[in-house]
């Protein structure tokens, strides 16, 4: 009797045991949400190899590349968290691959003095246009109820020139639908504002639309201050 109770309590412990091995490789880099998070790495790898697949080229020689975060190609002036992440992954493929990036959100300036006074890139920041060795990377995405299409393109900033194009689509896996989901709308200011705060919350919507890539707006021309992007008939 004592024996069967010794082995019925071993039995149990192998079982627990055995549960807890498998939840905390559920968590590990065998769990699927880990392999789906790879698979977007691999996806913006291939993007970028699409792209810069017959680099060394005379059409994209001395330019330097400028990612900006991919925006929802059904609202152009929307992002979401997967857009600005296939946006930083770029700089870190083209960088790989030796065309040269440029990050245009630096503030010029850290100083470390305690709290947040050492960052040094801005959200809000206008991407300049007027440069000749200036080079958009600018994409969209569109989530389907089973897939998400993502579309980008190597622009010339002065002219507004196609240079390189890829294409890829992103099976919807839950860490997909999630990121994709688009950032809520900025809050309007009331009707007290001041004139300053206005034309402050004007100044960073435009430089919000900069960075959302304004090449794609249907508008014959562009001028959010100095950055005009003049588009053909």
């Amino acid at each position: 009797m004592r024996n069967t109770v010794s082995f019925i309590i071993l039995c149990l412990l192998a079982v627990a045991f055995s549960l807890a091995g498998c939840s905390h490789k559920g968590r590990g880099a065998n769990s699927s949400g880990y392999t789906d998070a790879v698979e977007i790495k691999l996806k913006c790898r291939e993007l970028a190899d699409q792209m810069l697949a017959t680099m060394p080229n005379d059409a994209i020689q001395g330019l330097v590349a400028m990612p900006t975060s991919f925006v929802d190609q059904n609202n152009t002036s929307r992002t979401s968290p997967l857009g600005r992440l296939m946006s930083e992954a770029m700089f870190y493929e083209f960088n790989q691959r030796g065309f040269p990036t440029r990050e245009y959100r630096l503030t010029g300036n850290i100083s470390v003095s305690g709290g947040r006074d050492d960052i040094a890139l801005v959200h809000d920041a206008i991407v300049g246009t007027q440069q000749k060795w200036g080079a958009l990377l600018v994409g969209t995405y569109y989530v389907e109820k089973d897939a998400t299409f993502v579309n980008v393109r190597l622009v010339r900033a002065t002219d507004g020139l196609v240079l390189r194009t890829g294409q890829l689509v992103l099976v919807n896996t839950p860490i997909v639908l999630r990121m994709a989901k688009s950032d809520p709308p900025a809050s309007r200011p009331s009707a007290t504002a001041t004139n300053s705060t206005k034309d402050a919350g004007a100044r960073s919507q435009r430089s919000r639309n900069c960075l959302y890539a304004p090449i794609f707006s249907s508008a014959d021309t562009l001028g959010y201050g100095t950055i005009p992007i003049r588009q053909g008939k």
